[in-house]
């Protein structure tokens, strides 16, 4: 799989998943706020973004997140972070958004915020 390879798969009407690769920078940051565009304007209102494959988050693939979250919760849904790792979790902690972003340990948790 090629480090940017951004992949996604549609769970409900309401709900799909993003694996936004091993690496989300400038370089693939553009991508992942597509998806999330195009996922909002077809209806989905819940992005599960599952991060297992991820190993390096820059400043650019944490604005693609945050860019579009307020989007999602304003029409009752989220974007929904899961399977993170501890060097992502640290990232989200130095820039104190944990308890801004909604992160669950596995994917499965994840549907269960999907309400």
């Amino acid at each position: 799989m090629d480090a940017y390879s951004i992949k996604s798969h549609v769970l409900t009407d309401t709900v799909i998943v993003i694996n936004p690769g091993r690496l989300l920078d400038n370089n693939n940051a553009h991508l992942v706020a597509k998806h999330l565009s195009e996922a909002k304007s077809q209806g989905r209102k819940f992005v599960i973004m599952d991060m297992a494959d991820l190993e390096f988050l820059s400043s650019a693939g944490v604005g693609a997140i945050l860019g579009s979250i307020e989007d999602f919760r304003g029409i009752g849904g989220d974007i929904i972070l899961c399977n993170t790792s501890s060097t992502i979790l640290h990232v989200f902690k130095v820039l104190d958004l944990e308890n801004y972003l909604t992160i669950t340990s596995t994917q499965e948790d994840a549907v269960s915020h999907c309400r």
